[in-house]
């Protein structure tokens, strides 16, 4: 028979030594990847890969809440106009945009009781003056002397 006291101590010693290099194992594992994950460009990957998460995330929700309001602004629309066409007794706009942005136009006037021809209007070129300013301008350069262009 062994001894008690020389076989636990043993037992203790060989358990303590195994013990203490699987954990230095560990530790020394979970710092190295620790510090490839903390270099700089596994950091910009990092960093890219959960601000490209939180983009698509914002963006399916944008797109989410502007479809949403656009079915209820319809919905609202259509009611405003069943509403209008029931106290006035004013026919139902046809599906086609610019159809309905004629008729919506006429009828605002014909209930405001007012039918303005539109004036027309000056066509600016690329700077954003009209022709007779840049015919104007372009006499007072002519008229000045160099002095006076600043050269």
């Amino acid at each position: 028979m062994i001894p008690k006291r020389p076989f636990w101590l043993a037992t203790g010693a060989a358990i303590g030594a195994g013990s203490s290099l699987w954990i230095e194992r560990r530790v020394r594992r979970t710092v190295q990847e620790a510090g490839r994950r903390l270099q700089p460009d596994a950091l910009a990957v990092e960093i890219g890969r959960s601000a490209k998460q939180i983009a698509e995330s914002t963006s399916e929700r944008v797109r989410g809440a502007v479809s949403v309001g656009r079915d209820e602004m319809r919905q609202h629309e259509e009611q405003l106009w069943r509403d209008l066409s029931e106290r006035r007794g004013i026919p139902q706009p046809v599906a086609h945009p610019v159809v309905n942005e004629y008729l919506e136009g006429a009828m605002t006037k014909e209930i405001a009781g007012t039918v303005e021809e539109p004036r027309p209007t000056r066509r600016p070129d690329s700077t954003g003056r009209t022709r007779r300013r840049q015919r104007i301008a372009s006499r007072v350069a002519a008229t000045k002397s160099r002095s006076h262009l600043g050269n």
